[in-house]
């Protein structure tokens, strides 16, 4: 027996057999793995198109005051915002990085199962919105300026789940990525809040923090000693980079707001030419560099004690025009600096002092060294 075309050959299913056959199967598999984390993003997008969120700004609809959520909805009595609000955008642009955020949670679902990923996406939501809320109410009874200005502020956005999902995906990453993610990924939010700080980045830095105490994945120094130096050099000149950025970029975070180009030059190039010098050194393990390390680090949070004492004494104003560049850029410097300072004592250990050999000699290394070298 012919088939229709007369080939005398078995019918056969051409699309299974197309590259594109197969990446649809591909997809399909993927997608049944991740119905939580598809669902999420249908319902934001449902709920964009009924509000016209996803053409223009939600943010400015009369129905903003009604679904948002923060410490002024809670005083107000709308405790249903934490739900409502989760499933809004306040800008049509945001929606792109809002969906790519989903990445962290469609991964944990993909690994784990729908029902821990929906439990880290609700807790985290729910944990960051009310933490949020709880922390702004508590510091805007303090003379801080940016605590009383995000406490009267609105926010819409599952980014607190968001952020719960990337960093439990982080978690499940094998070594040495995972200490390395964990590094980028808590360096981008502690810097973000810093800088540029709002009601969001607080938010996200609470939900992570969060995930990081339950899941305890963060071990450095579990890691290897050459793990631990990379982590270190690749931290130094991360510094350095954001204190040039933030020279030139105009910054508005918790320790204030600043123009661009109102830093001093003048310590961003110190801090810049001594990264340059003993970054490489890091890499190696050098004990002097380590040294020269934790020296600049303790200069640069010397530098933000004695300008909060100044402030204290003398107050702000006479603070920014006594002082060689805004000190609102060097207290989020000198913040950056605590971290670094931080973990450099937290692996000073990979950073031992080489045992000396005897004349014409030279030591081999220990079973120990061995093993922390890979």
């Amino acid at each position: 027996m012919t088939d229709a075309s007369g080939s005398g050959l078995p019918p056969t299913d051409v699309a299974a057999g197309t590259p594109s056959g197969g990446a649809s199967r591909l997809i399909l598999t993927i997608a049944t793995k991740i119905p939580v984390t598809l669902s999420i993003v249908a319902l934001l997008l449902i709920v964009g198109v009924a509000s016209a969120g996803l053409w223009s700004p939600f943010e400015l609809s009369s129905a903003w005051d009604v679904f948002a959520y923060g410490l002024p909805a809670f005083e107000a009595g709308r405790w249903w915002t934490p739900v409502t609000g989760t499933f809004f955008v306040n800008q049509p642009w945001v929606y792109a990085l809002t969906i790519t955020s989903f990445w962290g949670l469609a991964y944990l679902e993909y690994r784990r199962g729908s029902r821990v990923a929906l439990a880290y996406f609700t807790i985290g939501q729910l944990f960051s919105v009310l933490a949020t809320a709880v922390i702004l109410w508590v510091f805007a009874l303090t003379p801080w300026p940016w605590a009383q200005l995000q406490s009267q502020m609105l926010d819409v956005g599952p980014s607190g789940g968001a952020f719960a999902g990337i960093a439990a995906a982080v978690g499940l990453f094998v070594a040495p990525w995972r200490v390395r993610g964990w590094a980028v990924l808590l360096s981008f939010l502690f810097v973000a809040l810093v800088f540029w700080g709002n009601i969001a980045d607080l938010s996200h830095v609470l939900a992570v923090v969060l995930v990081l105490a339950v899941d305890r994945t963060l071990r450095v120094r579990r890691t290897t000693m050459r793990e631990q130096r990379l982590i270190a050099y690749l931290a130094l000149l991360v510094l350095g980079a954001i204190e040039i950025l933030a020279l030139l970029l105009p910054t508005n975070g918790p320790f204030g707001s600043s123009a661009s180009g109102s830093g001093s030059i003048w310590d961003v190039a110190l801090d810049v030419v001594v990264i340059v010098l003993v970054a490489n050194g890091l890499r190696h393990g050098r004990r002097w560099a380590w040294v020269v390390s934790v020296i600049l680090a303790i200069v640069n949070l010397l530098t933000g004690a004695l300008i909060l004492l100044v402030v204290a004494l003398a107050g702000w104003d006479e603070t920014r025009t006594g002082l060689d560049g805004d000190p609102t850029v060097s207290l989020a410097s000198s913040a950056t600096w605590l971290l670094m300072f931080a973990y450099l004592i937290w692996v000073r250990g990979a950073f031992r002092p080489r045992r000396k050999a005897s004349v014409g000699t030279k030591p081999g290394p220990t079973v120990d060294e061995v093993k922390n070298e890979l």
